[in-house]
């Protein structure tokens, strides 16, 4: 840090940190990253001068989790330079604030920051609270909304956010004597309080928010809750992966379907329908959800509802943004069905989510507003600058999307071995990655793994526990894109000694196992037809087969014939099917434990290490190598015209 902040200076960062978390935790003020909050403070530079700044939380941080280290610090004199600037464009105000800012290697501070640079005093809040948007979102004149918080809040037209609405800001709170105000409401936009101390702005913001919800429920207390039919769920299941395929045309998409009491309630209302075309709750949502959503009246029509929305989608972006930026995805975010509740879509499960949410609040907001007047949003052109305003296309560019974003991959044994490292590297590249195992350490991979893994625990070779398995991930993802059939097991046995019993078992867990789960997905992949891609992992025993293996090699023969089944029938769909032979992973596999590898070893005549690289490249064959393998099958662009094949990953057979 090229700069210190002294004690009593800390004190006040670190209340500002604690009423910033109390203003993130509320759902009703701020979602996502929503919002924002500042602190002005005097801190000493490597010169030894105290010089006067602005603390203000950094872009993309979340204020729920804030800690001081989230708050971009920027020379407060410098940004007072701005006052007497007239214009300025959204990539000049962003060199504009990095001269400003104390650190470089800081984020880049809030694009709201001269909202609180402006503003004299210590403390400043901004949150989009829907109680006071419900309020803003109407036809009621700012006077008549003035007199909803007893004249105790200025009020200000909708500007687009940036330099523009900056400089608006200043004009509208230097016209006054701020002294008698508690707050500024942006309209279609949000609140901004003020104080010298943060308890002062939280508590004054907070006033002005009860004040907005206490108007609002003399007319409206929220949407009726309705809980959806039973047999609708397995209804709806059974269409999710067709759904989802209508949906990734362009982009493959995960899925969420909120079917609670309040999403299947609105879903009924007839302002479900009326409400479509009307837009979020605030714009900054319209960069995810876009303007409108599309609404169904029943299963039936989505499709053809969805062609249309793609049509009028394009036909207003050429109207509105033309060639200035390429067009994003037009395939709807949000949808809304009528007694089956919303589904929203996005390339990662976390932003679908995020969507959802962000539609539910809308869905309240618009409501509410339509009780105390009638709904105003801002216009159609407005919606489309927002959706593609030219900071956010920066950042896009500059953003590389994962490969496989968007693609939901099973891996079947990944606990351990060769299954844990390629369930991974799948997260890595951007799937959401479903871990399976008979193993309850299953759940730790999949929590060390983080947000682009799932962990599900399940015998393969049990049909029911299979089925139940993937009813749980089309219903909470919408579909499935890859399978890697990994899970096996091993028990060496010369010819003479092998049991029923054991052969049994392998047959149960490599070749039934593997069928039922390959079936199951196949079912899904077809209806979805979008493509999809099973890869077999049969070791190197199927065509180079070892001795004392005669069980477990003829159980994985039947998975290695059943690949190839798989790409004949599923090549119509666009479904690909490869084999891979990997020989001798040790690394982390439990086929090696209790005494196999040793004896192994000791059959051949030789140790333990020149077993284990006993190929022609007398190299130890990896988990990482067979995960590398797997990874570059799925991508279109290196084997997207690989079916039916098989893939030796071990070292080269002596």
């Amino acid at each position: 840090m090229i700069f210190s902040i002294p004690e009593e200076e800390q004190l006040l960062l670190k209340e500002r940190v604690r009423t910033s978390r109390l203003i993130g935790r509320d759902e009703n003020l701020v979602l996502h990253g929503g919002g924002n909050t500042s602190v002005k403070l005097r801190i000493v530079n490597l010169a030894g001068k105290s010089i006067p700044s602005l603390f203000v939380k950094s872009s993309g941080s979340d204020l729920s989790n804030i800690e001081m280290k989230d708050f971009t610090a920027l020379k407060a004199d410098d940004m007072q330079i701005a006052r007497e600037i007239e214009k300025m464009s959204d990539l000049e105000m962003v060199a504009f604030l990095k001269g400003c800012m104390l650190d470089h290697e800081q984020s880049s501070p809030s694009v709201e920051v001269f909202l609180h640079a402006f503003i004299r005093s210590r403390f400043v809040d901004h949150s989009h609270a829907d109680y006071v948007v419900a309020i803003t979102n109407t036809n009621l004149t700012d006077e008549e909304i003035t007199k909803i918080f007893s004249g105790r809040v200025l009020v200000i037209p909708y500007v687009s956010p940036g330099f523009q609405l900056a400089k608006f800001f200043l004009k509208a709170i230097d016209s006054v004597d701020l002294s008698k105000y508690e707050g500024v409401i942006l309209r279609n936009h949000g609140l901004v309080t003020w104080g010298d101390t943060a308890e002062e702005s939280y508590d004054k913001h907070l006033r002005i928010v009860k004040d907005a919800e206490t108007y609002v429920k003399k007319s409206w207390n929220g949407i009726n809750l309705q809980k959806i039919e039973e047999e609708k769920v397995d209804q709806f299941i059974d269409f999710l992966p067709k759904l989802r395929g209508m949906l990734s045309r362009k982009n493959r998409k995960i899925i969420t379907w909120d079917h609670s009491p309040e999403a299947v309630g609105y879903s009924v209302l007839e302002e479900a329908k009326k409400f479509r075309t009307l837009g979020p709750a605030t714009p900054d949502m319209l960069i995810r959800t876009k303007k409108n959503y599309l609404y169904a009246e029943g299963i039936g029509e989505i499709e053809n509802e969805i062609d249309a929305f793609v049509r009028s989608y394009e036909s207003d972006f050429k109207k509105f943004i033309g060639e200035r930026y390429p067009m994003h995805d037009p395939y709807p975010s949000i949808i809304v069905i009528k007694g089956y509740g919303l589904v929203t879509a996005a390339s990662s499960k976390k932003e679908a989510d995020i969507i959802r949410d962000e539609a539910i609040h809308s869905f309240r907001v618009s409501i509410a507003a339509g009780s105390v007047g009638d709904n105003r949003f801002i216009s159609e052109k407005e919606c489309y600058e927002m959706e593609y305003w030219p900071l956010q296309e920066a950042k896009l560019r500059k953003t590389a999307k994962k490969e496989l974003e968007g693609y939901i991959g099973l891996v079947t044994g990944a606990a351990s071995g060769i299954g844990k490292t390629t369930y991974v590297r799948l997260a890595e590249e951007g799937v959401l990655a479903i871990g399976t195992d008979i193993d309850e350490k299953i759940f730790e991979v999949a929590k060390s793994i983080g947000d682009y893994a799932y962990g599900l625990r399940f015998d393969i070779s049990v049909e029911d526990s299979v089925k139940s398995a993937f009813r749980e991930i089309v219903e909470k993802f919408g579909g499935i894109d890859v399978i890697f059939n990994n899970a096996g097991y091993l028990h060496p046995s010369k010819l003479e000694d092998i049991t029923l019993e054991d052969l049994k078992k392998h047959i149960n867990v490599n070749a039934i196992g593997t069928f039922i789960v390959t079936k199951e997905a196949f079912k899904v992949m077809k209806e979805q037809n979008i493509g999809g891609s099973f890869i077999f992992n049969v070791t190197k025993n199927v065509t180079n087969p070892g001795e004392g293996m005669a069980s477990y090699g003829t159980s994985k023969a039947f998975a290695a014939q059943l690949s190839k089944y798989v790409a004949l029938e599923g090549g119509k769909y666009g479904i690909r099917s490869n084999v891979i032979n990997p020989d001798k992973i040790f690394r982390e596999s439990k086929i090696w434990e209790d005494g196999v590898l040793e004896n192994r070893a000791k059959s051949k005549g030789i140790s333990i290490e020149e077993y284990k690289r006993g190929n022609l490249l007398h190299i130890e064959v990896l988990p990482e190598h067979v995960a590398n393998v797997v990874v570059s099958l799925i991508k279109e662009n290196i084997f997207g015209a690989t079916t039916g094949t098989m893939i030796p990953i071990d070292g080269g057979i002596k």
